[in-house]
């Protein structure tokens, strides 16, 4: 399995990344999960960007706060409370996981993105690959 989080300001092009790649993957036949973290109070609706990453192809889809989050899997939400970040990450059953958020958490490689440059997906799967094969 393969996790990496994706951080910066807003408006940097995160969720728009994420979904492009979330996108790809699962074209090339590869499950895909996808976490959200939010400092907002948790929802169970279907909307904003974790409707986004379900709609892309990502299965689950986790929102998540600081110890709790709520998990869209195949139609179904359930909400479960965490003490560590891992503990989602050790949840999915996934080929790739991508994280928007959990800046201060450093289990898993973190991409800064930056709202004056925009990445490309290609330039992006390159720097994962990279990342992903040296661990």
């Amino acid at each position: 399995m393969h996790v990496a989080a994706f951080v910066g300001s807003s408006k940097s092009g995160k969720t728009m990344l994420i979904t492009a790649l979330i996108r790809r993957f699962v074209t090339e036949g590869r499950r895909v999960a996808a976490i959200k973290h939010t400092h907002h109070a948790l929802n169970e609706e279907r909307r904003g960007d974790s409707a986004a990453f379900e709609q892309a192809g990502a299965d689950p889809v986790i929102f998540a706060a600081d110890d709790q989050a709520v998990i869209f899997s195949g139609g179904a939400t359930r909400r479960v409370r965490f003490d560590s970040p891992k503990q989602l990450v050790d949840a999915i059953a996934a080929d790739i996981i991508l994280v928007e958020g959990f800046k201060d958490y450093d289990g898993w490689p973190q991409i800064e993105l930056e709202r004056n440059h925009h990445v490309t997906v290609e330039e992006t799967i390159a720097i994962l690959d990279r990342i992903w094969r040296s661990r």
